[in-house]
């Protein structure tokens, strides 16, 4: 008889009988299932972030796995601390369902397929809070608790106008929904925690009968996915509570990793990320070297501006506020389309050092584009990403010349690049490669152009010239700063002595993690 430990509510108990039946199918071994209340069970009011940290539904459970009380204790496995307890280990995982979000909702509180503004939607949950701010600071998002059945009554019953669920509850529970209406999250916006849609048989290390038995739950691709998830988290230094999403799926041949990671001081400010590769455990460990620098709110506290074309501060500015600092876009320059023909069919590859050059591609192209493509960096491939387009970008970015030895080492040595770019760029990409014998193909898609505006003095903690043509427009126009200035990477703080601003720090590739890694360091 094997003895299994369960939470006391609707979803844990349907949890539990699935694995004990399906343990029973497998192996002929008799269950039985015994009741355990945890911490998050007791206080059904406060959000969970503030009575708990790890283990908050799980502590309990461990500790009557622990004593021989039970055998068996089956978890939401994004509950379950990232850190196996002393003597404890998961025996199985078995196959993931749903892992996307779904909203459940009032009907008449939605229009044209949305929340219509100033909806009160309920969640605890600083992740899901945070993706709707992003995108929707008109909702008004208020913290709610209870089980599924309870949180679904609360809508029904007018308390809110939606809350949002894990899909895989409600299927797990083929919950009656009458006169709700259960939309879909879009999930590349609305990311799931880290293994969520997954159920982990947690039991005692040294059981070796009952982990034998285990296996024959045990989903391999499903393990394999969720560990990667749950390594990023567990690399990040996170619990439960941190507002991270991950979601990793087999891509082809490869897997895709694909996150969001979202601020604590400033919750409308998000950062998406994504990897594919052959080993997942290798892109977390990827993904979470790029995010690390971002957590912890290094930059609380601190004012930066940003000079960005056309003002738009883009993932930067997001990394940034994600970091904890209040940030403010400056428009020195604005993108003045140009007119060009693409001839993608003959390029060896495709080469981008920008966003703007890939939204100017995205509108000029036409037909498929079959050549390998190839990103400056991380915000650049995800413009790329955005519109479909899968990419490499060389690790760790560095700009034009690295973006060109990179482009080289992938055994782009003959035939020509086509390089969709800027009327004033810069030539690095075009110089490396031409001295390997690779001949390249610039087409310039936009170019930048001064704004005039009056000389104004800044009083920010931190000034961030990201660009050459933005240093020449702030410049120009006679600006001045009382704080200190940061440029972003070595081609800019060139630029900057050029125009006779002093630099005090230099971020050494040009993404949001050399940034904040630059501005700690001047700090100390």
């Amino acid at each position: 008889m094997i003895t299994f430990g369960s939470r006391g509510s609707d979803l844990a108990l349907t949890q539990t009988r699935m694995v004990g039946e399906a343990l029973s199918r497998q192996t002929g071994l008799d269950h039985q299932i015994e009741i355990i209340e945890t911490r998050g069970d007791r206080d059904l009011v406060s959000p969970l972030p503030t009575i708990g940290g790890k283990g908050v539904f799980t502590a309990e459970l461990e500790e009557a796995l622990r004593a021989g009380r039970i055998d068996a204790a089956v978890h939401s496995l994004k509950d379950l601390p990232v850190d196996d307890p002393q003597g404890l280990t998961i025996g199985a995982i078995p196959a993931r369902i749903a892992a996307n979000d779904v909203l459940v909702a009032n009907p008449a509180r939605i229009e044209n397929g949305a929340l219509r503004p100033g909806a009160r939607v309920g969640t605890s949950s600083l992740r899901r809070r945070s993706a709707f701010l992003v995108e929707r600071s008109d909702l008004v998002l208020t913290n709610i608790r209870g089980n599924v059945p309870t949180r679904v009554d609360r809508v029904r019953r007018g308390d809110y106008d939606a809350t949002v669920l894990a899909a895989a509850g409600l299927d797990r529970l083929d919950l009656d929904l009458g006169g709700l209406t259960r939309m879909t999250l879009p999930i590349d916006r609305h990311l799931p925690a880290p293994g969520q849609g997954a159920l982990a048989v947690q039991c005692r290390a040294d059981d070796e009968k009952l982990l034998g038995a285990l296996r024959k739950l045990h989903h391999p691709g499903t393990s394999r996915c969720v560990g990667a998830e749950r390594e990023l988290l567990h690399r990040l230094g996170g619990g439960c509570s941190m507002p991270l999403g991950a979601l990793c799926t087999p891509h082809g041949d490869d897997y895709r990793l694909r996150t969001s990671l979202f601020g604590r001081v400033h919750a409308g400010c998000g950062v998406f990320t994504e990897r594919t590769g052959t080993d997942p455990t290798l892109l977390a460990a990827d993904l979470a070297a790029d995010l690390s620098p971002l957590v912890g709110d290094p930059l609380e506290g601190l004012r930066v501006a940003l000079l960005r074309p056309d003002g738009n501060g883009g993932r930067l500015g997001q990394a940034l506020g994600v970091a904890g600092a209040t940030v403010e876009t400056i428009a020195m320059t604005r993108t003045i389309p140009v007119e060009a023909a693409l001839h993608t069919e003959q390029a060896a590859a495709i080469a981008f050092t920008s966003a703007r050059a890939v939204a100017r591609f995205q509108e000029q192209v036409s037909g498929p584009v079959d050549a390998p493509i190839f990103a400056i960096g991380p915000a650049t491939a995800a413009a790329l990403r955005s519109l479909g387009f899968e990419c490499r970008v060389p690790q760790p970015p560095s700009g034009g010349a690295t973006l060109a030895r990179f482009l080289i080492d992938s055994g782009i040595t003959s035939g020509r690049v086509l390089f969709p770019c800027a009327a004033d760029r810069q030539g690095d990409l075009e110089r490396v490669l031409g001295e390997n014998g690779v001949a390249v193909d610039a087409v310039p898609l936009y170019q930048t152009e001064r704004i005039e505006q009056p000389a104004i003095t800044r009083t920010d903690d931190w000034l961030v010239f990201s660009s050459p043509s933005a240093t020449g427009a702030w410049a120009a126009s006679g600006s001045q700063h009382d704080g200190q200035r940061l440029a972003l990477g070595e081609t800019t703080a060139a630029a900057m002595v050029e125009n006779g601003i002093r630099c005090d720090a230099i971020a050494a590739t040009p993404s949001a993690g050399a940034l904040i890694t630059a501005m700690k360091e001047a700090r100390q």
